[in-house]
């Protein structure tokens, strides 16, 4: 199974930087299916959005 990619570009273009630190999080799947994380690091959110959703190869972060 091939890791999934997470694309930081709208993100990018709302805050002028990449994702990083604590926060509430969004990730979109393929399906437009929006998952909002708890209070997580960057890192963590990433880990915790593959955890809700195993069969999602792509995810959009969202701003």
């Amino acid at each position: 199974m091939t890791r999934p990619t997470f694309d930081t570009r709208d993100y990018e273009r709302s805050w002028g930087r990449t994702p990083r630190g604590r926060g509430s999080w969004a990730f979109a799947t393929e399906t437009d299916d929006w998952i909002l994380s708890p209070s997580l690091t960057y890192t963590e959110a990433k880990r915790w959005a593959r955890e809700q959703r195993p069969e999602a190869d792509h995810f959009t972060v969202g701003s």
